[in-house]
C-alpha cells in the first residue's frame, strides 16, 4: 500500500509536468524521464508509429545506451513492442528472453532483465506507439500492480502527444490560410495598381486641367486601397497594421501622382507607432488621401513650392490625432463636412461617420491649412 501511494504521488507529479509542456520534443523527453522515475527503472523508451514507414521508431530513449538506440526502428509486428501495439494490451515479463516474442536487445551493451510495456492509445482508440520501462532497480521484479500506474501515465502521454499534434496541425492550417490570404492581398494590390497605371496613362492626353485632376484623384484613391493590401501582404498579422507605415506609403504615393516639374513640394512625416485594425486603417487612409489630393492641387498653385506635413499621434486614452498641414496658400475647398460643394468633401464626411471622427479645418500661421482628424480606437 505504501509503495502504491508513493507511485501515485510520483505519477501525479509527472502528469502535472506533462500537462504544462506543449513542445513535442520537450514533452516526449519529459515523458520518458517521468516513466523512469515513476517505475523506478534503469531505462525506458518511447516508440512512436511512423506514419510514412509504418515502423515503430525509437523516439525518446533513456538509460545507459540511449544515444546508441535513439532513432532506430523495428517492424511494427515484431518483438514485444509490436505485440503490444497490435493487441493494445500491456505486456510484463521478468524473464523476457524466455518469451518467443522477444526480439532481442537493440544494443549489445545492454541486457534486458525484465520489461513492462504498455500501448499509447489516442482518443480514437488507435495505438500510436508504446512506452516501456526496462530493468527495475535493485534487482526487483515488475508486478501486476505496476501496470495500472504505468497505463495511467501512458494515457496522459498519449493524450498530450495527440494534443500537440492537433495544435501543430492547426498551426499548419492557419499558416496555409495566411499564405492564401497573402496571395489574395498581393493579387488585389497588383490588379489595383494596374488599373491606376492605365488611368495615369490617359492623364497626359487630356487638355482640361479639371479632367486631369479627376483622373489623378481617382488613381490616388485606387492606390490608397492597393497600398493597404501591400502592407498586409508584407506582414504576418492580417487583422492589424502599422498606421504610420501605411500612411507614409500613401503620402509618398500621392506625391508621385501629383508630381509636376514646375512644382517643388517636400514632405515632412511624424508618426507614432500605432497598431490599428486594417479596416479602420483603410478608412483613415481614404480620408487622408482626399485631403492630400486637394492640398497638392490647391495649396501651391500660385508659388509652386512648399511643404506638406503629416503627423499621427496617439495618447494614453487611445485617442488618435492626425494633422495634415501645408505652408502654402492652403485649401480653397472646404473638406471638414461643413460644406458639401465637392466630391472630396462628401467622401470625407461619409468616411468620418464610420470612424465617429471629429474633423476640423483652419488656417495656420503661414497662411496655409491645418486639417485635423480625431478619433478613438
Amino acid at each position: 500500500m505504501a509503495e502504491n501511494f508513493k507511485h501515485m504521488q510520483l505519477l501525479l507529479h509527472a502528469i502535472e509536468g506533462i500537462n504544462r509542456t506543449m513542445e513535442l520534443k520537450s514533452l516526449l523527453l519529459k515523458c520518458m524521464n517521468s516513466a523512469t522515475q515513476v517505475m523506478e527503472a534503469e531505462a525506458s523508451s518511447l516508440m512512436l508509429l511512423d506514419d510514412v514507414s509504418g515502423e515503430l521508431h525509437v523516439s525518446i530513449p533513456t538509460g545507459p545506451v540511449k544515444d546508441k538506440i535513439k532513432g532506430m526502428s523495428i517492424p511494427r509486428d515484431k518483438g514485444i513492442a509490436g505485440w503490444v501495439l497490435k493487441n493494445k494490451k500491456p505486456f510484463i515479463s521478468n524473464v523476457p528472453k524466455d518469451s518467443d516474442i522477444f526480439l532481442g536487445d537493440l544494443s549489445t551493451e545492454f541486457e534486458t532483465r525484465n520489461i513492462l510495456c504498455v500501448p499509447l492509445i489516442n482518443s480514437k482508440d488507435e495505438a500510436i506507439g508504446v512506452i516501456q520501462v526496462l530493468n527495475k532497480n535493485e534487482g526487483q521484479d515488475f508486478t501486476e500492480e505496476n501496470i495500472p500506474v504505468f497505463e495511467t501515465l501512458a494515457g496522459h502521454i498519449a493524450l498530450s502527444i495527440e494534443k500537440v499534434k492537433e495544435v501543430d496541425e492547426l498551426k499548419k492550417q492557419i499558416k496555409d490560410k495566411e499564405n492564401r490570404l497573402k496571395e489574395v492581398h498581393q493579387g488585389l494590390k497588383s490588379n489595383l495598381a494596374a488599373i491606376n497605371a492605365l488611368i495615369q496613362l490617359e492623364v497626359p492626353e487630356l487638355a482640361d486641367e479639371q479632367a486631369k485632376f479627376i483622373l489623378k484623384a481617382t488613381g490616388s484613391r485606387i492606390e490608397t486601397i492597393a497600398n493597404a493590401h501591400h502592407v498586409l501582404y508584407n506582414q504576418d498579422e492580417f487583422e492589424y497594421l502599422d498606421l504610420g507605415k501605411y500612411l507614409g506609403r500613401l503620402t509618398g504615393m500621392v506625391s508621385e501622382i501629383f508630381e509636376d516639374p514646375e512644382y517643388d513640394v517636400s514632405l515632412m512625416l511624424d508618426f507614432d507607432k500605432i497598431a490599428i485594425k486594417s479596416s479602420v486603417a483603410l478608412t483613415v487612409g481614404l480620408i487622408v488621401n482626399e485631403v492630400l489630393v486637394y492640398m497638392f492641387k490647391e495649396a501651391f498653385a500660385e508659388r509652386g513650392y512648399g511643404k506638406v506635413s503629416l503627423a499621427v499621434k496617439k495618447d494614453e486614452g487611445n485617442a488618435v490625432a492626425i494633422s495634415i498641414s501645408d505652408d502654402g496658400n492652403g485649401l480653397q475647398t472646404i473638406l471638414d463636412g461643413t460644406a458639401e460643394d465637392s466630391l472630396g468633401s462628401v467622401i470625407i464626411k461619409t468616411l468620418a461617420v464610420k470612424l465617429d471622427a471629429t474633423l476640423t479645418q483652419r488656417q495656420n500661421d503661414q497662411g496655409g491649412t491645418i486639417f485635423s482628424i480625431l478619433f478613438y480606437l
